[in-house]
């Protein structure tokens, strides 16, 4: 019997790789205006509302479309970011460790010997935040010592992929080797071994959405050119 190829990329299969993606599409089809009671369920400053209304000129139905909008791309934000963490799961040799693992990390080699917490972007991690994940990764370290415990956010903020020592800035913090931090393709190829995953990733998102939806990719050859350097300039910035 002849081996098939996938599709997408070669760490996951395709059925898999696609239901990965229908997790974040999920996140968009939500309705675009949503009811006043999902509106308020997240907090809603009357103080920004009066200055945003006037300022902008925009009675209740436009601020409500706007407040909208705005919290459906956090959901999304949130979405992409279970989007990693799924898909990194799916890996051979790795589990997504998901809401309620008694570690609090979302990421882990089975056989123990890689923990990760994941982010998005370090920019959205505060100081009392990454306190909080170096915790975490410290009470990991003390039950597994051998294992090396990483935070690992896949938009850096510099542009560059990298692993390195995680060097506390704060007195009295112990320095551990194994508390590290790694970003951007490095999480992948860490993860699958090869150093084009995530490149493969984001090269394969336009043919699922396709094949899943039937959306094509709007982009122009040259758009597509210069996407390429954004991708370049997000993960391999020197």
């Amino acid at each position: 019997m002849r081996f098939m190829p996938n599709k997408y990329v070669d760490f996951v299969s395709d059925v898999f790789f696609e239901k990965c993606v229908r997790h974040v599409c999920d996140a968009y089809n939500e309705e675009v205006i949503l009811e006043d009671k999902k509106l308020q369920a997240n907090g809603v400053d009357p103080i920004k509302m009066t200055f945003d209304m006037i300022n902008e000129q925009r009675d209740f139905k436009k601020w409500r479309i706007k407040e909208s909008r705005r919290q459906k791309d956090k959901t999304v934000n949130n979405a992409i970011g279970e989007f990693h963490q799924k898909l990194l799961g799916g890996v051979t040799g790795w589990t997504d460790l998901e809401t309620g693992h008694e570690s609090k990390l979302d990421l882990k080699k089975n056989d123990n010997s890689i923990f990760m917490e994941l982010k998005n972007k370090d920019n959205t991690v505060n100081s009392d935040s990454a306190r909080k994940v170096r915790e975490k990764l410290m009470v990991q370290h003390e039950k597994t010592p051998d294992a090396k415990c990483y935070f690992a956010y896949f938009t850096p903020t510099n542009g560059k992929s990298e692993e390195k020592h995680w060097t506390p800035t704060t007195k009295n913090v112990p320095h551990h080797e194994n508390i590290r931090r790694i970003s951007g393709s490095k999480i992948y190829e860490l993860v699958t071994g090869k150093s084009n995953a995530l490149e493969q990733v984001w090269l394969a998102l336009p043919l699922a959405l396709k094949n899943i939806y039937g959306k094509e990719n709007p982009l122009s050859e040259e758009e597509k050119t210069e996407f390429y350097k954004w991708f370049n300039l997000a993960y391999f910035k020197r």
